[in-house]
């Protein structure tokens, strides 16, 4: 078993944060060319023993290589998904594009809205705008007649509500189902990373990790939202952001993880 790790296009803070957590264990750094759908590799990874981590399109390429450490499945990480299997995710409107657009079609034009792709593919980036604009929006997708725009099709499933006034958002990584790290990453409508140590507050996290979970290895995002703590989504996590978590913590239990299997 051995951690490989996407070196180019990710934050150098990051990066250091991740040399220091795969430091004692077998590891390797790789690259991936834009659009190339290439592993460049000081040599050849052969087998499936590996643990990614990366960028979107890593994590697509070792998924398609089915190896063993990565996470993923779309038919999990879906937020339909999660809003079939869960009663307290943040929103819950998931339609095709083609309903969206037939139903903004029928709201006030500046009236806002927030919308994200349901797949977890970053098909393009959560958006809070009016109505009028997120016409424009999904119809020029649906042409593709900018190349700002990538190409989507009308079956493809969005989320589509309401914006929601949130106090407070944290990232927590879970392991084999349990809590390994937490962290803020905004409070009060700004950035704020600093890890979550509160006792309390991790276990409080740890029950909504109890429930339906798209894979028992994954990064899980809560809201507070009117006093109470909401799911926002669930990410892959060989490819999620660390904020202030604890990247030693969570690589270790990644590792001793797959050595149980």
């Amino acid at each position: 078993m051995k951690f490989v790790i996407q070196f180019n296009l990710i934050n150098e803070e990051q990066l250091l944060k991740i040399k220091e957590g795969v430091e004692k264990f077998p590891h390797e750094y790789v690259s991936v060319l834009p659009f190339s759908h290439e592993i460049k590799a000081d040599g050849p990874l052969e087998g499936i023993d590996y643990i990614p981590y990366g960028s979107t399109l890593f994590i697509t390429l070792a998924h398609e290589l089915k190896w063993k450490g990565c996470y993923f499945d779309l038919n999990t990480f879906h937020y339909k998904a999660s809003v079939d299997n869960r009663k307290d995710m943040l929103n819950s409107n998931v339609l095709t594009i083609k309903e969206a657009l037939e139903f903004l079609k029928t709201q006030p034009e500046d009236k806002q809205w927030f919308t994200r792709p349901s797949k977890d593919l970053k098909q393009f980036t959560g958006l809070v705008n009016p109505t009028h604009e997120l016409i424009s929006y999904f119809t020029n997708a649906l042409l593709a007649d900018s190349s700002s725009i990538a190409q989507l099709k009308p079956d493809t499933d969005i989320v589509l509500c309401e914006p929601q006034n949130i106090d407070a958002e944290y990232r927590w990584f879970v392991v084999n189902r349990k809590i390994v790290s937490g962290s803020y990453y905004r409070h009060s409508g700004f950035m704020m990373r600093k890890q979550v140590t509160d006792p309390e507050m991790i276990k409080e996290a740890q029950t909504f990790a109890d429930g339906w979970l798209p894979h028992e290895n994954c990064v899980m995002d809560l809201a507070l939202v009117d006093g109470k703590l909401k799911v926002i989504e669930f990410n892959c996590l060989n490819g999620s952001g660390f904020y202030d978590n604890d990247v030693n913590a969570i690589f270790e239990a990644l590792w001793n993880y797959m050595e149980g299997k």
